[in-house]
């Protein structure tokens, strides 16, 4: 016999493409809140994830600090604002934009330290970035169509 369900993920957030970006995918909440994950991982290993911390990068990204209910000192994200950058163990290098307009709450401080969550573990503890929108904001331009739940299979063993 075998179970097959939708993971937390899935079930707590509807997963969405983004209209601009392929390589990306938002997961976004009914209270308006939208995390940034990967939609297509890389085969090969993530070495190294780069927030923008030099100046030709711009701002580090990763050392915002947000606070309050206003969400004081959140940056202010185009469709175009360059995220990250993320290079491979086989060289490749890839960059991640926002594809929407919204405000950055918080960037995965994880993957300075491990980068190649965002491979193995995009939906969780390698995603990219939090992002939520003006007062009164639940859903946004440039998220494209609903994608399909991911499943979790499970066997019993009887």
């Amino acid at each position: 016999m075998s179970f097959s369900y939708a993971s937390v993920a899935d079930r707590m957030y509807s997963r969405r493409s983004s209209e601009l970006y392929d390589n990306i995918a938002y997961l976004h909440h009914p209270s308006g809140v939208t995390v940034v994950v990967l939609r297509n991982v890389p085969e090969s290993e993530v070495i190294e994830v780069d927030f923008g911390k030099t100046k030709t990068h711009g701002a580090d990204r990763s050392m915002n600090q947000v606070s309050g209910k206003g969400k004081k000192g959140a940056l202010i994200l185009q469709t175009d604002s360059k995220l990250c950058t993320f290079k491979c163990k086989d060289g490749s290098e890839h960059v991640v934009r926002a594809g929407v307009r919204g405000t950055l709450v918080e960037m995965n401080d994880r993957l300075k330290t491990h980068p190649d969550l965002i491979r193995t573990a995009p939906d969780n503890q390698g995603f990219i970035a939090i992002i939520t929108y003006g007062a009164g904001v639940r859903d946004t331009e440039g998220m494209g169509d609903e994608l399909p739940k991911k499943r979790l299979h499970l066997k019993s063993s009887n």
